[in-house]
């Protein structure tokens, strides 16, 4: 049984329209954005729930107990709160070691139904939240919706040379959640393309819900003051955000700005380069990135912080000159919408969700191709023109504004509708 903590965040809640378990096995939303596992998905999870809360459905967020040494509940909202569930050590865990314990974490969300159900609709999060939602559909003969945020499909394809591929295991996973889900979330029409052609998703269980971002929390900020809250002098502030992994192309935004340093010593010799982020999985990333700052001869102009909380994040777009997103593969870049939001131009790789979540030509650009002198070539069109710079830092706030989470939580109020038409009036509340 399930340990009596933090009873506050088990006390009854109004009578909700309609009450829903989502699925997060592998990553939490109190998890911090940026740093292992967690990214943009967490940010997303965690904002929605909050949000269908205020419209009346109760949300359930079943992620695996890890960290905190015994499993806990947390109320991240008015009807919305997070139950870690045993599965393995209630400890971190390398990735590669959580696909065994995918079976025992179904296990236990099917048997928590009776003490905390029942639910009305599942949404799993991730390919290996899906058995768990397959089960639990099945068990308690309800709905399941499954969003994935990445394919494994996808990466093996933007994969380089020499870049461990995605594991079989997480490529059958994946059909298997594909075919048995009543409805398939993806962020873009691309993402819902890649379904079809690379998985043999049936078109008619797609629906197309784009992420969107917080507008209240993220807008321009002063940008004397956020770089003096980050220790920044006045020079031309280059930002990189998100986890330094391969995938995100942190080590391809030290060559970039290395190579604009050397086309344009004057404008870029008091540059700096910030990476903002932890490491992902295994491997000793930090100093292989120290490793290709020095080998650039960039001696100290590279800076290294630590993952910031989410709400500290409005200060970090905001005191850079532009943000540089050089992922190989992206289902869509919620840090380049955010940045945008604060008026900061985004110079992002066009593949995936980031050719929409960038205004191309309004609030930054998009860069073909994986070689550092194309970045290098748009770093310096923006920094070079006080006039283009401003007109991109309007433009992306406008951009930006067209994501709103309100509208991410319709269209998902949309879906959920079609499965459960209690859920139909949540939406014009």
């Amino acid at each position: 049984m399930m340990p009596p903590v933090r009873c506050l965040a088990m006390r009854a809640v109004e009578a909700p329209r309609a009450r829903i378990a989502l699925i997060s096995m592998h990553t939490s939303p109190l998890d911090q954005p940026g740093s292992g596992d967690a990214g943009g998905m967490n940010v997303e999870i965690r904002a929605l729930a909050g949000l269908l809360g205020d419209r009346g459905v109760a949300v359930d967020i079943f992620t695996r107990c890890a960290g905190r040494g015994v499993p806990e509940i947390d109320r991240v909202g008015s009807l919305a709160r997070v139950i870690q569930v045993e599965a393995g050590p209630c400890a971190e865990a390398d990735g590669l070691n959580l696909p065994p314990l995918v079976p025992r974490f179904a296990d236990e969300v099917v048997r928590l139904e009776a003490e905390l159900g029942p639910y009305d609709l599942i949404h799993s999060h991730y390919w290996m939240s899906g058995p768990a939602g397959i089960a639990a559909a099945r068990r308690w003969e309800v709905p399941l919706v499954a969003s994935f945020h990445t394919l494994a499909e996808v990466k093996n394809l933007a994969a380089e040379e020499g870049d461990p591929l995605e594991p079989l295991a997480r490529v059958a996973g994946e059909k298997r959640v594909i075919g048995a889900a009543d409805r398939i979330i993806a962020p873009t029409r691309d993402d819902a393309h890649n379904l079809i052609e690379l998985y043999g998703a049936d078109p008619g269980r797609i629906r197309v819900v784009p992420p969107g971002m917080d507008a209240g929390l993220f807008h321009p900020r002063d940008r004397a003051e956020a770089r003096d809250r980050l220790g920044l002098g006045t020079g031309p502030v280059v930002l990189f955000v998100g986890r330094l992994q391969r995938l995100k192309g942190p080590d391809l935004a030290i060559r970039a700005f290395a190579q604009a340093a050397r086309l344009s010593p004057g404008g870029m010799s008091d540059a700096t380069l910030l990476l903002v982020g932890g490491p992902s999985g295994r491997g000793e990333v930090r100093e292989w990135l120290e490793g290709v700052a020095a080998s650039e001869g960039l001696g100290g102009r590279v800076r290294f912080l630590a993952p910031r909380a989410h709400q500290d994040m409005p200060w970090v777009y905001s005191a850079a000159d532009v943000l540089v997103m050089p992922s190989q593969s992206e289902s869509f870049g919620l840090a380049a919408l955010e940045a945008q939001a604060c008026g900061t131009p985004v110079l992002a790789a066009a593949v995936g969700g980031l050719e929409h979540a960038v205004g191309d030509g309004t609030g930054g650009f998009l860069v073909e191709g994986r070689d550092p002198a194309g970045y290098a070539e748009a770093l310096l069109r923006v920094l070079s023109s006080p006039r283009l710079a401003a007109r991109l830092s309007r433009g992306a706030v406008s951009h930006a504004s067209a994501f709103p989470w309100d509208r991410t939580v319709d269209g998902l109020l949309d879906v959920y509708g079609e499965l459960v038409p209690d859920l139909e009036s949540a939406k014009a509340s």
